[in-house]
C-alpha cells in the first residue's frame, strides 16, 4: 500500500521536524524532503556508526519483520533499497514457501506465494535507511538532540523546544517519536485537553537469543509457531544478516519466557510442536539472551481530539502501539509516512503553497481510517486471550470465532492462505477476508 502523489504537485515549505530517528522517521524524511526545503530529523540517542542496536530502542535487538506493504512504501521512497539490502544480508523469505508455520493446531500450506517478508535485524534496517536518508541534500539528522517542549501559538504549533534551550522553527513538526512519545502531555500543557486512548492488555514477554546457521540445515528457512488460544506460547526463528537465526520466544499475560539456558530451552520445548526446540538445542548460540516487556496495545487517537493544533501530525508507535508479534509496527509507520505525503500534495492543490491550517486534522483522519484495519487485524488474537483488565468490544468473539476458521482453511486451502498472507502483509484490506468466495467456505468449514 503506498499512498502519495506527484512529486510536481508538492507542498512548498520551508522547514520541517521530525522528533525520531527510527524506521517511521527515516521513511517521512524521505517523504518529507519531497515538500520542504529543509527537513530536520532530531534523535535523542547517540545514533550508532554501525549496524547495530540502540539504547533508545529496547525492543530492537528482538525479532522485526518488514511486511511487503511497508517494503514497498520504503522502496518507494529509497529506490532500490531491497537488492542493496539482500546484498548486504538481509533474507527475503517467502511466506509460504520457505516458511514452515504452525498456527492454532495445524501447519499452513507450503507453496509459492510470491510474498516475501524481508528479514534482518533492526539495527541493521536503521543504519542502511540512515545511509539513504543522508544522501538527500536537503535532509539533515541531528542526534544526541531531546526535544522539551513546542512553541505553540495562534492554534498553530511552529517550532520545538530543545533540551540544550535552542528553539528550532518549523511549519510542520512530526512526532515519530515511538510508543513513549509525550505528546499527550505536551498537548496537555499547551491547553488542548487528553488525548482519546484506547488500550488492550496482553502482558506480553519476550526472551530472545542469535544462533549461528547449522551447517546441516535444510528444509525451510523461517519457523513460525502459534498456539491455539487459550494456550499462552509462541516461537519466531528467522534468519538475519551474518549467516544467523534470531530465534524469539514469546508468552502472554505474564507466561513470560526465562533467560537463563536451560530455562529458554524447556520454553521452547513447551510450545505445541517440537520443531523450534529440535532446531536450536543443537546450534551454536552467539548472544547472551534478552529479555522485553509489552504491557498492552495503545491507540491515540488524534483524529478524535477536539481541538488539535496545526503544524503538527503524529504516526507511528506514536500513534498506534500494536503487540509486536504481530510485526506490523515498522510498515504501519511506513504507510503512515506515505499517507503524509499524499496530504501535504492535497494541502497545496486545496490551501495553497505553505498555508499548513487544516493538515492536521485532514492528516489525522485519513490515517485513522487505515489505523482501524490494522487495528482490528492484529488485536482479534489479543481480544480472543479474554485478558481481565480489557473490556472487548462487542463483536470481540464472534470475530475471533471467524478469524479461527479462517486459520483452519489456510491448512489445505491455498486460495484463503494466499489471501490471509497478502492482508497480513499489508497488500489489501483485512475485509477481503469477508469475501463471500471466502466467508462461505469458513462458514462449511468441517
Amino acid at each position: 500500500m503506498i499512498v502519495t502523489e506527484s512529486h510536481l504537485d508538492r507542498f512548498g515549505g520551508s522547514h520541517a521536524i521530525i522528533v525520531g530517528a527510527g524506521t517511521t522517521g527515516l521513511t517521512a524524511a524521505a517523504a518529507l524532503a519531497r515538500h520542504f526545503e529543509r527537513v530536520t530529523v532530531l534523535e535523542r540517542d547517540a545514533l550508532p556508526e554501525q549496524p547495530e542496536a540502540r539504547r533508545g530502542v529496547p525492543q530492537s535487538r528482538h525479532v522485526h519483520v518488514l511486511l511487503r506493504g511497508g517494503e514497498n512504501v520504503m522502496n518507494h521512497y529509497f529506490p532500490g533499497l531491497t537488492p542493496d539490502l539482500v546484498a548486504r544480508g538481509s533474507v527475503g523469505v517467502d511466506m509460504a514457501a520457505d516458511t514452515r508455520w504452525h498456527h492454532s493446531g495445524g501447519w499452513k500450506q507450503r507453496f509459492e506465494s510470491g510474498v516475501t517478508m524481508l528479514c534482518q535485524t533492526k539495527g541493521f534496517l536503521e543504519w542502511n535507511l540512515r545511509k539513504r536518508v543522508l544522501q538527500l541534500p536537503n535532509v539533515r539528522i541531528r542526534d544526541g538532540a531531546t526535544v522539551q517542549g513546542y512553541v505553540s501559538g495562534d492554534g498553530i504549533v511552529a517550532g520545538v523546544k530543545l533540551r540544550d534551550g535552542s528553539v528550532l522553527p518549523a511549519q510542520l513538526i512530526v512526532d515519530a517519536s515511538g510508543r513513549h512519545s509525550h505528546m499527550p502531555d505536551q498537548l496537555r500543557a499547551l491547553g488542548y485537553g487528553d488525548v482519546p486512548l484506547t488500550t488492550l492488555d496482553v502482558d506480553v514477554g519476550y526472551a530472545t537469543r542469535p544462533y549461528r546457521v547449522p551447517p546441516d540445515h535444510a528444509g525451510w528457512r523461517a519457523l513460525l509457531i502459534h498456539p491455539r488460544l487459550p494456550a499462552s506460547r509462541l516461537g519466531v526463528l528467522l534468519p538475519v544478516e551474518g549467516d544467523r537465526w534470531l530465534v524469539t520466544l514469546v508468552g502472554w499475560r505474564g507466561d513470560h519466557p526465562p533467560d537463563d539456558e536451560q530455562g529458554f530451552l524447556d520454553f521452547a520445548r513447551s510450545l505445541p510442536v517440537p520443531d523450534m526446540h529440535q532446531a536450536i538445542r543443537g546450534a551454536e548460540p552467539l548472544e547472551q539472551i534478552r529479555l522485553y516487556r509489552f504491557p498492552a496495545n495503545l491507540r491515540r487517537h488524534y483524529d478524535r481530539m477536539r481541538q488539535m493544533p496545526d503544524g503538527l501530525v503524529v504516526i507511528g508507535d506514536a500513534a498506534c502501539s500494536i503487540n509486536p508479534i504481530y510485526a506490523q509496527g515498522m510498515s504501519q509507520g511506513a504507510i503512515g509516512a506515505s499517507i503524509l505525503d499524499a496530504c501535504l500534495s492535497h494541502q497545496r492543490r486545496k490551501a495553497g503553497t505553505k498555508e499548513i491550517r487544516g493538515l492536521t486534522r485532514q492528516f489525522h483522519k485519513k490515517y485513522a481510517k487505515f489505523l482501524d484495519s490494522c487495528w482490528m487485524l492484529s488485536t482479534t488474537e489479543d481480544y480472543g486471550t479474554e485478558t481481565s483488565s480489557s473490556r472487548r468490544f462487542p463483536g470481540a468473539p464472534i470475530l475471533n470465532w471467524y478469524m479461527g476458521r479462517i486459520q483452519e482453511l489456510t491448512w489445505k486451502d491455498r486460495d484463503v492462505a494466499q489471501r490471509f498472507i497478502e492482508v497480513m502483509h499489508m497488500l489489501r484490506p483485512p475485509v477481503s477476508l469477508f469475501a463471500p468466495s471466502i466467508a462461505a467456505r469458513a462458514l462449511l468449514l468441517r
